[in-house]
């Protein structure tokens, strides 16, 4: 009887809706900061296909599909699982009914905020196959590291640090963004703490070169970061080469990668961390 009841609790295990999907083996991202995150936690070889946003030594040999990439060329590659989010969505928004109705899983997952983060780690180690417990440990001692090293640099007090979002029209990081949040961890104190998002829920918030110039002037900024990437090319040399920046010229000023400054990402993250410390004490 006892092989038998193993056979019976077999089938309704297989049946069962409540059992948990099976780790992808093919996915392809479709945002830099699921590419980032599902390297940094092992899954690799899981992809297939990578965002045209992903850095460009992100996995070079994959092919790049954009948001607005059609559904045959995602398909050609057998996906098992394509991970995408709510902007992406709804630029192109019959993509999903496309390949859900080949059998391709779809799963939207929004850019988390930092006190979020765990969370989403642990969500999208379960779709990989990864262990969510051990995501969330990685996210922990990463976080960890990171205020150990700016609390042995800062001497307890941290820089005043403004963060450049965007050139055009000179828009900073929100308070509670991702960037605010690393900065914070690492030492350094928001110079635009009474910034307001563009909108609820945004990462920029509108600053401008009047208030910029008064903090300036004021002794209100110790360091400018220029977070460069697709909402700002600004470089050193064109930072330079702005009528205005004799003001801000005794202010160290840095640049630093987008995705290390503002992705919701582990690599993000780790690096980020490494860089503003730097920056904010040297070396």
């Amino acid at each position: 009887m006892a092989p038998r009841i193993v056979v019976y609790v077999l089938i309704i295990f297989l049946l069962s809706p409540l059992r948990a999907e099976a780790a992808a083996k093919r996915i392809v991202s479709l945002y830099p900061g699921h590419t980032d995150n599902i390297v940094a936690l092992g899954g690799e070889r899981q992809l297939v296909a990578v965002s045209k946003n992903d850095d460009d030594d992100m996995l070079p040999k994959l092919p790049r599909f954009s948001a607005k990439s059609g559904a045959e060329e995602i398909l050609a590659l057998k996906p098992d699982l394509v991970l995408t989010r709510g902007l992406a969505e709804r630029q192109n928004p019959q993509l999903r009914s496309v390949l859900e109705r080949a059998g391709v899983r779809v799963v939207s997952i929004e850019p988390p905020r930092w006190d979020e983060f765990s969370s989403y780690l642990r969500e999208l180690a379960a779709l990989i196959g990864s262990d969510p417990a051990a995501a969330e440990a990685k996210l922990k001692n990463i976080r960890g590291v990171i205020a150990a090293g700016a609390a042995k640099k800062s001497g307890g007090k941290g820089p005043a640090v403004f963060v450049e979002a965007t050139a055009k029209e000179l828009h900073t990081c929100s308070p509670d963004s991702w960037a605010a949040k690393l900065v914070e961890l690492a030492g350094g104190r928001n110079a635009a703490p009474d910034a307001q998002a563009i909108r609820k829920g945004s990462a920029i918030a509108p600053y401008g070169l009047e208030r910029i110039l008064k903090a300036a002037a004021a002794g209100d900024i110790d360091v400018y970061l220029i977070q460069r990437g697709t909402m700002n090319a600004t470089d050193m040399k064109s930072l330079a080469s702005r009528p205005w920046y004799p003001a801000i010229k005794k202010i160290k000023t840095a640049v630093v990668p987008e995705g290390e400054l503002s992705r919701p990402s582990l690599l993000g993250l780790e690096a980020g961390g490494r860089r503003l410390i730097k920056i904010f004490y040297g070396e």
